[in-house]
């Protein structure tokens, strides 16, 4: 374990140092969309109730699969416990409670699932039916 952790810190600020700017650079550089640009004012995308239900449905799915993969590493994490514990009672219920934590991040997941869809027919926004 602490061959990994060694390793991590040895080689984690380079590849980080390597990834940031090309995820800067990803982006590219758009022209302006028609209507946009010297002078002219975007118009705006929130129009009425249902675009902002949208936009909170983008959002939360955002988070949604942000937690799903949060919790895959957290089970992962988990077995790699169970797998080096040895026997020893303390490794073990370290795993344990990692595996709670990935109980408890998909559950958030199916709550960040649920919220636009409550919020959605709490205001009476019609036939919200799924994001």
């Amino acid at each position: 374990m602490n061959k990994v952790i060694n390793f991590a810190k040895k080689i984690g600020p380079t590849a980080i140092s390597f990834v940031v700017p090309a995820l800067a650079f990803a982006q590219g550089i758009q022209a302006p969309a028609p209507g946009v640009g010297a002078g002219n004012v975007p118009t705006a995308n929130i129009t009425s109730l249902q675009s902002i239900l949208n936009d909170l449905c983008i959002v939360f799915a955002w988070a949604f699969y942000f937690l799903i993969v949060v919790a895959i590493i957290f089970v992962i994490v988990a077995a790699f416990k169970y797998l080096t514990a040895g026997g020893e009672p303390e490794k073990v219920k370290s795993a344990g409670a990692t595996l709670l934590y990935a109980a408890v991040a998909i559950g958030v997941a199916l709550l960040a699932k649920a919220i636009p869809l409550v919020v959605g027919n709490f205001l009476g926004a019609g036939t919200v039916t799924s994001c």
